[in-house]
């Protein structure tokens, strides 16, 4: 309704975006990021959202163009905001996309020093610690944050965020779905 009332509603497509996403809805999800990154063009996390979904899409034509212009605007806003540990962990998620792991590596470690305890932050650090291959540093985040991670990120997101694909085989990776 909010999207019927405003067309150009950032919030309205953005969580409802999430909302698809958490649902299994990604051709859905997708075209509400696609429209989020262009009603709010300072807007990072919609890009990397975007990055995901057209990997689970089979979309991959689409997902380095998302990650650069992702990581554009994520720099952006950290020279804006320089304390902004989402956006560093965002660009670090985008980088490694890209193939710039040693410059991932260390926006990761920027967003985990600027916010090291907040739950968004260590799950999208877990993320990029399987991207960049590192399964076991991946699980420890995990195992430590998903305890205390809130009903979306535990009973939805992980169900289809395509970082955790190589997890999903691991028989850890399925004991740390038990204790959620």
């Amino acid at each position: 309704q909010a999207i019927a009332l405003d067309p150009n509603s950032f919030e309205g497509h953005y969580f409802y975006g999430r909302a698809c996403f958490t649902q299994g809805k990604l051709e859905r999800a997708a075209a509400l990021f696609e429209r989020v990154a262009e009603v709010k063009p300072e807007d990072y996390q919609a890009l990397i959202l975007l990055m995901q979904i057209y990997r689970s899409l089979g979309r991959d034509a689409d997902i380095k163009s998302a990650a650069r212009r992702g990581v554009e605007r994520a720099e952006r806003n950290l020279t804006l905001h320089p304390d902004n540990a989402r956006a560093a962990a965002s660009a670090a998620a985008a980088l490694v996309t890209l193939g710039e792991k040693d410059r991932a590596r260390e926006w990761l470690s920027t967003a985990l020093a600027i916010d090291p305890h907040d739950v968004n932050n260590q799950y999208n650090a877990a993320c990029i610690y399987t991207k960049l291959g590192d399964m076991e540093r991946a699980l420890d985040v995990l195992e430590r944050v998903l305890p205390h991670a809130g009903y979306e990120l535990k009973h939805g997101w992980i169900k289809h965020d395509s970082d955790l694909d190589p997890l999903r085989s691991h028989p850890r990776f399925q004991k740390i779905l038990d204790l959620v």
